[in-house]
């Protein structure tokens, strides 16, 4: 995981409102349906549980993944842009 990936996690982890923001917002829904729209959600459950557990990798794999598409790396740009303020 990359260092600018690393700070936004922990952000959102010191301030759990920001990523309740996030997840309400247009790209949140649209980052939403682009992790799951495979499999329902599964992956991104199970990620999701690594990652509580410490283990981020399968989590930062789907969002590498997520980021090679031109929308992917558009919504995740916003994203970021908008964590940092």
């Amino acid at each position: 995981m990359d260092h600018s990936t690393q700070q936004l996690i922990d952000k959102f982890k010191r301030n759990p409102a920001i990523a309740q923001s996030l997840l309400q917002s247009g790209d949140g829904q649209r980052l939403m349906q682009m992790l799951t729209s495979q499999d329902g959600g599964a992956a991104l459950n199970h990620a999701a549980q690594n990652a509580a557990a410490g283990n981020t990798k399968e989590l930062a794999t789907m969002l590498s993944n997520l980021m090679k598409s031109p929308e992917g790396m558009a919504i995740m740009n916003r994203i970021n842009d908008s964590a940092k303020k």
